[in-house]
C-alpha cells in the first residue's frame, strides 16, 4: 500500500528555518522571469486522502530490460567516460528544454544560470526544434504541466500539454529529447490518457503521440502517433501491479 504523507516542515537542514521564498522578477515590458532552479524538490503526488503514490515514468521503469544501459555505460568507460556524468548531463538538458517549453506557453522569461552554458546550448536547439514541430502541428494548448493523481489505479504523472487540433480533437503529447522513442515512452503516454480521463472527463483524448525532439542540430524531430494506447496501457498496469506487489513484500519482510 502506498505510504501516508508526511507533513511539510517549515524548518530546512539541521533544523534551520527554510529559505525564503525568491520574490517575483520581472522584465521591464512586465513578463515575469521565472528560475529553473537545479536543486527543486522531486515532484510528489498525493490522493485525496494525503497518500502518496507513485509516477509514471517510475512504474516505466518497473520490470525494465537493462542490458543496453549496461553496454551503454560499459562502452562509455572504455571511452574514458563516467557514465554517470553523461547520464546527469542528459538529463538537465531534458528538464531545460521541457522548461523553455513551459516558459514558451506561459510567456515567461527563463532564468537557466543555475546550469552549464553548454547544456542550455542543447537545450535551446531542442527547444528550437520543438517549434518547428508545434508550428507544423497548429495545435492550441489546453494546460501545459498538468499535474494529475489517479484515484482508482493509484499513481501520478506530469502531462507536457495536452492540446487541441484544428478539428477539436483532444490531443496528447509527450515529448523527449532522447535518441529515439522507445517503448516505456509509449507505456507512460498511455498511463498519461488514463490519467487525463480520468480527470476530464468532458476532454476524452482522441489522439496521442511520443515526439522526440533532437538537441544536437537543429530540423531534427520525429513522431510516433499512436493508433490506439490500450495495449500499451495493459502493459503499464501490470507493472503498476509489480510495484504495489514489490511494496507489499517490502512491509511484510
Amino acid at each position: 500500500m502506498p505510504t501516508k504523507r508526511t507533513p511539510r516542515s517549515t524548518k530546512g537542514k539541521a533544523g534551520k528555518p527554510a529559505k525564503p521564498a525568491e520574490p517575483d522578477r520581472f522584465t521591464e515590458d512586465g513578463r515575469k522571469i521565472v528560475r529553473l532552479e537545479k536543486t527543486r524538490a522531486h515532484q510528489k503526488y498525493l490522493l485525496k486522502d494525503g497518500s502518496q503514490v507513485p509516477g509514471a515514468s517510475t512504474i516505466c521503469k518497473v520490470g525494465d530490460d537493462q542490458s543496453n544501459l549496461i553496454t551503454w555505460a560499459w562502452n562509455l568507460g572504455n571511452a574514458g567516460q563516467d557514465f554517470r556524468k553523461v547520464r546527469d548531463k542528459a538529463a538537465d538538458i531534458g528538464t531545460i528544454c521541457h522548461f523553455l517549453i513551459e516558459c514558451h506557453f506561459h510567456g515567461w522569461v527563463p532564468d537557466l544560470s543555475e546550469y552549464a552554458p553548454e547544456d542550455v546550448v542543447r537545450a535551446t536547439i531542442a527547444f528550437g526544434n520543438f517549434k518547428t514541430f508545434w508550428d507544423e502541428q497548429e495545435l492550441t494548448v489546453l494546460e501545459p504541466e498538468v499535474q494529475l493523481v489517479s484515484e482508482e489505479h493509484m499513481f501520478g504523472g506530469t502531462i507536457d500539454a495536452p492540446s487541441v487540433d484544428k478539428q477539436g480533437r483532444i490531443v496528447l503529447l509527450d515529448w523527449k529529447t532522447s535518441s529515439g522513442i522507445y517503448l516505456s515512452q509509449k507505456l507512460q503516454l498511455a498511463a498519461y490518457e488514463r490519467l487525463w480521463n480520468e480527470n476530464r472527463k468532458d476532454q476524452i483524448v482522441q489522439r496521442r503521440a511520443v515526439v522526440r525532439i533532437g538537441k544536437d542540430r537543429a530540423d531534427d524531430h520525429s513522431i510516433e502517433w499512436m493508433f490506439s494506447s490500450a495495449p500499451e496501457w495493459e502493459y503499464f498496469k501490470a507493472r503498476l501491479e509489480l510495484y504495489y506487489a514489490g511494496q507489499r513484500y517490502k512491509k511484510a519482510a
